[in-house]
């Protein structure tokens, strides 16, 4: 019992050291592109993530780069490496285990609201290791 009070005292002093770092929450980052996509298909993207009980965070960027691109840049920036890219023809999920150009999901922004939801829903399933969603028609 003393070394699990003893461990605590050492953390808390680190803690205590260094007021102002804070850890990486854990997240799904969704990056889409500022002013190309309309904000209905970026909310229902996120009811998706949000329906599985997931935390996510979405930024915009100005620079004009392929979804693909964006999902893994948003993999490689999320502490939990799962990403979402946004661009005004497609929405791509990927994951920062894969390589760069080989995305888990795909589909277009024309898509209807459940698949939508699905993609993002299975942003969440990636990380909760559950299987995923259909997004076939």
């Amino acid at each position: 019992m003393q070394w699990q009070r003893d461990s605590f005292s050492r953390t808390a002093k680190v803690n205590d050291m260094n007021p102002g770092l804070e850890a990486p929450k854990p997240e799904i980052v969704v990056y889409a592109i500022q002013n190309s996509v309309p904000k209905d298909i970026i909310r229902e993207v996120l009811l998706g993530i949000e329906e599985e009980g997931l935390p996510y965070k979405q930024e915009t960027t100005k620079n004009q780069i392929t979804a693909e691109d964006l999902a893994y840049k948003a993999a490689e920036s999320s502490h939990l490496g799962v990403g979402i890219g946004i661009d005004q023809h497609q929405i791509v999920l990927h994951y920062i285990k894969l390589r760069g150009g080989k995305p888990l999901f795909s589909i277009s922004t024309n898509e209807d609201e459940e698949h939508l939801r699905a993609i993002g829903a299975n942003a969440a399933r990636v990380v909760k290791h559950m299987p995923f969603k259909m997004l076939e028609a």
